[in-house]
């Protein structure tokens, strides 16, 4: 059984070797933190154990660990400008022992390793087993759900590649991705009128009903159409983003029915 108190002590203790009062450590640790609580109240509305729930929680602490180190050693949470985030915190946590500080059993890596490695990925892997690939999906929806809270209450600006927000519309390809093939490549992406479509693709990833109604709910998707509308100012994209929000809402509605 997972000590979870342990390890929210422990976590506590690693970030102490960061310097907290920089604006990312701060940003980073609690979206760390509400991650963590958003995948044990997942697990838990998927009536799973005590000892699952703990483990879903943990699993949410470890995620962004690696976080730290790559704001650290290269100034940027980019990860095409540094390294994979999610490798990064696996090196943290297995191979250079950061998890005997957690006093976990050994029989929980595994799953924990592979959640963790999946969770920023486009999609799952094959070959996992039942409880690897339920791991797997708790903490994606977990990840997401908290990126819609830091996009509507952080500097919006912040989440974008690019510096340019002079763009006159989103291209047609993006559109496309959205509405037909429901999936996003991020290698079209070239600018940030591009990149805004990938939030509101978010909605086709997730694994949980619980999940679309926690978003419907609080209404994160009406709150970024509005912060975009407010930054980018161009006619057409807010007419663009004003066709994705029906497309979305419509989406999330037929989803939470079934």
């Amino acid at each position: 059984m997972i000590d979870i108190e342990k390890v929210k002590n422990e976590f506590e203790k690693y970030v102490e070797n960061y310097d907290i009062k920089k604006g990312r450590v701060r940003l980073k640790k609690e979206h760390i933190e509400r991650v963590a609580k958003l995948s044990k109240k997942i697990a838990t509305k998927l009536n799973l154990t005590e000892e699952q729930i703990a483990l879903a929680e943990t699993i949410g602490y470890f995620h962004d660990i690696g976080r730290f180190e790559q704001i650290r050693k290269y100034d940027t949470f980019s990860d095409k400008d540094s390294e994979n985030h999610a490798v990064l915190s696996c090196k943290v946590l297995f191979e250079e022992g950061l998890i005997h500080k957690f006093e976990i059993e050994e029989k929980y890596y595994k799953t924990i390793k592979l959640a963790v490695l999946n969770h920023n990925k486009d999609k799952i892997q094959e070959g996992l087993t039942e409880e690897e690939n339920l791991f797997a999906k708790i903490i994606r929806d977990a990840d997401k759900l908290d990126i819609y809270y830091t996009i509507c209450n952080y500097d919006f600006e912040s989440i974008f590649w690019y510096k340019n927000f002079d763009q006159e519309e989103i291209s047609k390809l993006m559109i496309k991705e959205f509405t037909e093939d429901k999936h996003i490549n991020y290698g079209d992406i070239k600018n940030n009128a591009d990149q805004i479509v990938i939030f509101y693709a978010y909605i086709y990833d997730f694994n949980f009903k619980f999940s679309l109604e926690y978003l419907k709910n609080r209404k994160y998707l009406q709150e970024f159409t509005k912060a975009v509308i407010q930054n980018f100012k161009a006619p057409k994209i807010e007419e663009q983003v004003k066709e994705i929000l029906k497309i979305s809402e419509k989406y999330i509605n037929q989803k939470t029915m079934e």
